[in-house]
């Protein structure tokens, strides 16, 4: 096949030619052959010089790009590059004849049908067309002008205008009428130049996907020259859209429209790259070509799915995107994935929209309606091209899916504590909503598409800090069992971490006699924070109390593990939100039997009753406990037993915490049985205690005077007994303390024929003994009267026992003395103490001895004492090694001397 170049300079005429199927049929008379078609494969090809510039484009409104030239000054310089050369093969009619000048050459042209299979035009740069009419046929026609058209000596450019030779019915006159398709893919994908031009690798992929025979580009209008193509076509399929006009192989307005969804809340949108040519002022008003990017949503509502795992993972109804365009973003950002499976890279998937000044994401704002009122957040999206290709649909590629989930990890948005329904069901209940400060939002591909979720929630759970004080927002999610089953799961969420619920210490907030503590790591519809781990048996449908609670949880000071039995559930904690409102709290324990365990003995039908509300209004609490004993220290040695018929700890908003006992009886046992006659006469059912309250403790107290009590040989009068009840807030036990008079206010003591005074104070809780203090004073006094001399001798003696933290003092004593006095004028009194006390501590058995004596004349009186100090008269060893030795005999003190200055001034009498 010969090759020649066809150049006329009049009119810029520049083809590359060749022909094949043609052979020399006859010779003109000035000597040029002339060629005939021999055959139905006779073929022209004519080559084209470069069609198209791919000029640099840049954003609208950013600064030209500038180069500094050789003698330093900065001018604004946009790159280009050529195309590749285009052809036409044209298919000559059998018997065309075909004269080797450019005249002949040309009129071939216009006789023959240009064939698609081996055309190829480069229009746009990378973009290789193929040509056929509307039609889908060869029925194409080059106008073309033979000869120069020259008007007043000016030949105009030649062009060979390209059309279809039959228009389609209501088309315009100057409609080609041609139909483009793309042709080696090769090209299409050839990477682009190191600068932005208006059809780029993404685009032009996107356009040869789409552009094929069975639903090809329209153009309008398509010329070829020497100087570049002229080009006006348009593509519009289903999920892309190409508008082009190029004039002399400079484009003019390019416009791509790309489909998608904003992942992952799966909103449909449109992204439109648009470039112009206009008259630039920042480049000398030179024409340049600028280019916008805009990101429309074109549907701003989505409706929720039916109900199901999807839909029980974003507990929203219509999610609405509430602003729809987005301009002024930046054009490079498609990102390409390859299919994990089969390898297949597919450019321009997906893109994160980012704005142009600043590189700031985008981020949408987004309405959620929910039951309790809307929910608004700002997230950052990616845009999800519709591509699809064979074996690959973006929509529905489960490793697509799985990849931006990667890419655009699950967003976490705050929210000012907004109640939200998460169940939303048909039969709510109160553990349903919650206080949400935070959301995490994920996605996920489901049959219509993607679709959000919320893969964590940061929730403050109102019942926690009402009643402890637990602030901070938790982190929860969704339990994979009620995504899986809905609302007949009762454990909706799931903590993570788990969270302690624990009133140990603070059981002023639980009650005051009840300190429950457990770790939660689910929250129930029904119970609010629960153990999963502590649930109900499949076969008992009961709890082990000892899954739930450790042995820091107690009632009344004892393990709540040991005394609950037969626990159905939990202590329900319940977070009640009302809009307009500062959440309540409710805390719910009722009807829970109890059984015997150590010190604390029940009768049938024991129960714990617990409540408590706590919201803006103040807090009311009520804790009963009913039909109980404490046998104190324990069951194996019993020295005190008191019974109650309900034990009840109440606090009303605004008020101060109380504590009732119904029916209190006493019974003194074991070594302290000589007392029960004591406890016999206390009756302490109709009394109402006085309550004191402070920041660790209650104190229920009774004070009851009693009528003289007869005990053996004893006599008691003047008793009056009092009871303590303590309830510490700190996890202490539970303590009982009776006194029968005081140190302060001793009762009067008569045996036989002696009198004294004395006192019982003592204090037990489940350790034991924790205080015992009694003393009794007795003894008998002789006065005698002779008129000028008159006098009384005494004699008393005692015992005190002191038990203090396992510290055991027994102290007795011995006081002798007497006076005389004569005639009014001289009075002589002696008084002798002597004491002996035990110091369990020291193991020592310590004495002392104070003796007074008192002289008073008329004109003279004078008082001697004499101590004889602290002496051990056994043992002595120190409970402490860093204890100095107890001292032996004292010195001669000052008293002593002053007794011996006397006797010493009466002397010479």
């Amino acid at each position: 096949m010969p090759n020649f170049l066809l150049v006329r300079s009049s009119d810029h005429l520049l083809l590359g030619v060749s022909w094949s199927g043609l052979t020399v049929a006859e010779t003109r008379p000035d000597g040029m052959p002339v060629l005939r078609a021999t055959g139905e494969d006779a073929r022209l090809v004519v080559s084209f010089p470069p069609q198209h510039v791919a000029e640099e484009t840049s954003p609208a409104g950013q600064l030209p790009p500038a180069k500094t030239t050789a003698s330093g000054t900065l001018v604004p310089v946009w790159k280009g590059m050529l195309s590749g050369p285009s052809r036409i093969a044209f298919a000559l009619p059998q018997g065309t004849p075909l004269v080797p000048t450019v005249d002949g050459i040309l009129q071939a042209m216009g006789r023959g049908r240009p064939i698609p299979a081996d055309t190829a035009v480069e229009l746009p740069w990378r973009m290789v067309f193929a040509l056929q009419d509307h039609q889908g046929g060869q029925d194409i026609t080059s106008d073309h002008p033979v000869l120069p058209l020259t008007v007043a000596g000016v030949s105009g450019l030649w062009r060979a205008c390209l059309r279809a030779s039959r228009r389609e019915p209501g088309t315009p006159v100057q409609d080609a009428s041609l139909a483009l398709y793309a042709v080696n893919p090769a090209t299409t994908q050839s990477p682009d130049p190191p600068f932005s031009v208006p059809l780029g690798q993404v685009g032009r992929e996107r356009l040869a996907v789409n552009a094929t025979p069975a639903r090809p580009a329209r153009a309008t209008r398509l010329e070829l020259s020497a100087l570049g193509g002229t080009l006006t076509a348009a593509g519009r399929w289903d999920s892309f859209q190409w508008e082009h006009d190029a004039v002399l192989g400079r484009d003019v307005r390019v416009r791509m429209e790309t489909s998608g969804v904003l992942y992952p809340l799966g909103h449909r949108a449109r992204y439109v790259e648009f470039s112009e040519r206009v008259f630039d002022p920042s480049a000398g008003h030179a024409a340049v070509l600028r280019s916008t990017f805009v990101l429309t949503v074109t549907e701003p509502v989505r409706r929720p799915p039916p109900d199901g795992p999807v839909a029980r993972a974003f507990p929203f109804g219509d999610v609405e995107i509430t602003t729809l365009v987005y301009g002024g973003l930046v054009g490079d950002g498609w990102q390409s994935f390859t299919d994990p499976a089969t390898g297949q890279t597919h450019l321009g998937a997906y893109f994160k929209p980012v704005f142009a000044d600043g590189n700031r994401t985008v981020e949408f704002p987004v309405r959620c309606a929910a039951p309790k009122g809307d929910v608004r957040f700002a997230i950052p999206l990616l845009f999800v091209a519709d591509v699809a290709k064979p074996g690959f649909t973006s929509l529905t590629h489960p490793g697509l899916a799985q990849h931006l989930g990667t890419v655009l990890t699950p967003q976490s948005v705050r929210l000012p504590g907004i109640p939200i329904d998460l169940v939303r069901s048909a039969a709510p209940r109160d553990g349903d909503v919650h206080e949400v400060h935070g959301i995490t939002v994920g996605g996920t591909l489901h049959a219509t598409g993607y679709r959000p979720v919320l893969t964590g929630l940061d929730v403050r759970l109102p019942a926690l800090r009402t009643l402890l004080g637990m602030d901070e927002p938790r982190r929860v999610e969704f339990t994979p069992e009620y995504v899986s089953q809905g609302a007949s799961h009762d454990l909706v969420l799931k903590l993570d971490p788990p969270v302690d619920i624990d009133f140990v210490g603070k059981s002023d907030r639980s009650g005051g006699l009840v300190a429950p503590r457990f770790t939660t790591d689910a929250v129930s519809r029904d119970l609010g924070p629960v153990n999963s781990a502590a649930r109900p048996a499949p076969g008992t449908g009961t709890i082990d109390p000892a899954l739930l609670f450790p042995r820091e949880a107690t009632l009344l000071g004892f393990p709540l593990s040991d005394l609950v039995t037969g626990l159905k559930k939990p202590p329900t904690v319940i977070s009640q939100l009302v809009p307009g409102r500062p959440p309540a709290a409710r805390m719910v324990w009722n009807d829970v039997p109890l059984k015997a365990s150590g010190p604390f003995r029940p009768d049938d039908g024991s129960t714990l009753d617990l409540t408590v509300t706590a919201s803006a209004d103040g807090t009311d609490t009520l804790c009963e406990v009913t039909d109980f004993a404490l046998v104190l220290p324990s069951p194996s040695t019993p020295l005190l037993k008191v019974r109650f018929a309900s034990m009840t700890f109440t606090q009303k908003s605004g008020g101060p915490p109380s504590i009732a006992l119904k029916d209190t009886e006493v019974e003194f046992l074991g070594v302290l049985q000589l007392l029960q006659e004591l406890g016999e006469a206390v009756d302490l059912a109709d009394l109402d205690p006085e309550i004191e309250v402070s920041p660790d403790k209650l104190v229920a107290s009774y004070s009851l005077p009693l009528p003289s009590v007869t005990a053996g040989a004893f006599v008691m009068a003047n008793l009056e007994v009092s009871t303590e009840i303590a309830v510490p807030f700190d996890g202490k036990p539970v303590s009982v303390a009776f006194g029968f008079a005081s140190r302060e206010n001793p009762f009067t003591l008569t045996v036989l024929m002696f009198g004294g005074r004395g006192y019982l104070e003592l204090e037990l809780d489940h350790r034991g003994l924790r205080r015992l203090e009694a003393a009794l004073e007795f003894g008998a006094m002789l006065a005698v009267d002779f008129v000028v001399a008159r006098g009384e001798v005494h004699a008393f003696g005692g015992i005190r026992f002191e038990l203090t933290d396992g510290e055991v003092m027994l102290t007795g004593y011995l006081r002798i003395g007497g006076c005389v006095e004569v005639l009014g004028l001289i009075s002589v009194s002696v008084e002798l103490c002597i004491s002996l006390a035990y110091q369990s501590a020291t193991k020592a058995l310590v004495g002392r001895a104070t003796l007074v004596i008192e002289v008073d004349f008329t004109l003279f009186s004078a008082s001697v004492e004499l101590d004889s100090g602290t002496w051990t008269l056994a043992g002595g060893g120190s409970a402490d090694p860093a204890d100095p030795a107890p001292p032996g005999p004292p010195a001669p003190d000052e008293g002593l001397a002053r007794w011996r200055a006397y006797q010493a001034a009466f002397a010479p009498l």
